[in-house]
């Protein structure tokens, strides 16, 4: 896809290509860069909003895949950020 951006932890970003489309952030987290399984896009949405400031973020997960929404790409960017950060943390810690 022309213009994704990619996080760390698998998921991507991109403008969609429809009249009034947001902002995506979707994909299927990678257990290497999160450290944990998850079994569906609805446990990581879970844990995602227990863990990392979801403000402005509308999420739409379907079982196997994670889905949210953002309305402007710097909403969609900071948030991609935080979970990427939180993971590194995660990582680090159990170095």
């Amino acid at each position: 896809m022309q213009n994704e951006i990619k996080l760390n932890v698998g998921l991507i970003i991109y403008k969609g290509d429809w009249e009034g489309a947001e902002w995506t952030i979707t994909g299927n987290p990678k257990k290497e860069m999160t450290i944990k399984e998850f079994d569906s896009g609805h446990d990581f949405e879970d844990f995602i909003q227990d863990k990392i400031n979801c403000k402005g973020i509308e999420f739409d997960s379907e079982f196997c895949q994670f889905f949210a929404y953002a309305k402007t790409k710097q909403n969609a960017v900071a948030f991609g950020k935080r979970i990427d950060k939180y993971f590194e943390k995660v990582r680090k810690m159990l170095e």
